[in-house]
């Protein structure tokens, strides 16, 4: 849990531009149990952060991948090396051969899921991974500095996992009804694909905290994503007061994403690097049906030569005026929201001219 629920509002040149962050909670957690013993034996039960469809949750978390060490932070010990863990159709989590509790040490869990995102060098290095398909969730969790708790009945391992990605949706509405917005292509420019992930020391069941969520680094690799993209007239979006969620159309991949946490670029100075949203689209009088926007006052960098239905280009930042990067497990929302402002159609002043004075006069005796 990252960050509490809140909302960002940012005003731009032509839109309003709004901005959802919405953090994890637990209120999906449950416990699966396993059979009461005192064996000694080692044995795991997971929970994760409650999240939306196509997330990894705690209903369909099927399986995860396990290291454990014992020894020393400076000279680990490998005590389980990738195991396995699965859960049956009776909600017990197993794994085989069954590993016990060693005397007079402690254990360091490692685990994370789906099980083909660490690499065989372990948790313990930092793990490079590669988001640029934006499908996959993936999930960790720590619980360091355990030992066997010999005599207690149940005794278990309980992992809460954590989302190390960020979740992406972008949604687009307009509010003035005396508009119609319509939509070609919508894309995004400058995400960061790859990066290294270091686990967290601490247990990822407590707080939030450096010490207990796993960090991001070495970012690289741009990429631009093709959210929406119309190849005929009937590809293309006719924005309403609701706001949609921009869905797979034509070549666009669109739908809710998982990209990698990373710092935000505003204003790169002219270089292009600004991690931004380009929308291509054509504004509208809903009654007339005259077109407002692209017009004859639209600065050149917002005009497409050769476009075929006339389109102008919009831009909007991904980085606010409230954050400037995204956070492992929060979900960010952005619904851009088209209306008219004196740049469509409005009216405009030229130079003025004031005509001389034409004398008169009259003289009374």
């Amino acid at each position: 849990m990252i960050l509490n629920k809140s909302k960002f509002v940012v005003s731009g040149l032509l839109p309003v531009f709004f901005a959802l962050a919405v953090s994890c909670s637990n209120e999906d957690d449950y416990m699966p149990e396993s059979p009461l013993t005192d064996d000694g034996a080692i044995r795991f039960a997971a929970s994760t952060e409650f999240s939306r469809a196509g997330d990894i949750t705690t209903n369909n978390l099927k399986s995860f991948n396990v290291y454990a060490y014992t020894g020393t932070t400076l000279s680990p010990v490998t005590f389980m090396d990738n195991v396995v863990v699965s859960k049956t159709s009776s909600n017990v989590w197993t794994y085989s051969p069954l590993q016990y509790w060693p005397a007079k040490q402690t254990v360091d869990f490692y685990a994370f899921a789906p099980s083909t995102w660490v690499s065989s060098d372990g948790p313990l290095h930092p793990v490079a991974y590669d988001a640029v398909n934006g499908t996959e969730d993936i999930v960790y969790a720590v619980s360091p500095g355990l030992t066997g708790n010999a005599g207690v009945a149940n005794a278990q391992v309980l992992f809460n996992f954590r989302h190390a990605l960020s979740k992406l949706s972008i949604k687009m509405s307009s509010t003035n009804t005396e508009l119609k917005v319509i939509v070609s292509n919508v894309t995004m420019s400058n995400i960061m694909t790859r990066g290294n992930f270091k686990f967290p020391s601490g247990s990822t069941a407590e707080a939030a905290s450096p010490e207990t969520v796993g960090k991001w680094t070495d970012q690289n690799t741009p990429n631009t994503y093709i959210l929406h993209w119309s190849q005929s007239l009937s590809e293309q979006l006719t924005l309403t007061s609701t706001p949609t969620l921009i869905a797979a159309a034509g070549l666009g991949r669109g739908g809710e994403m998982y990209v990698l946490p990373q710092p935000l670029t505003y204003r790169s100075q002219g270089l292009g690097k600004d991690t931004s949203i380009a929308v291509q689209c054509s504004i509208f009088d809903a009654n007339s049906g005259e077109r407002l926007w692209p017009n004859e006052n639209t600065p050149e960098e917002n005009l497409i030569n050769g476009s075929t239905t006339g389109d102008g280009l919009l831009h909007f930042p991904l980085s606010t005026n409230r954050y400037s990067e995204w956070q492992p497990g929060v979900h960010y929302i952005y619904n851009l929201v088209i209306n008219s402002n004196e740049e469509m159609g409005a009216i405009e002043f030229g130079n003025p001219t004031v005509d001389t004075f034409i004398d008169v006069e009259q003289t009374y005796e």
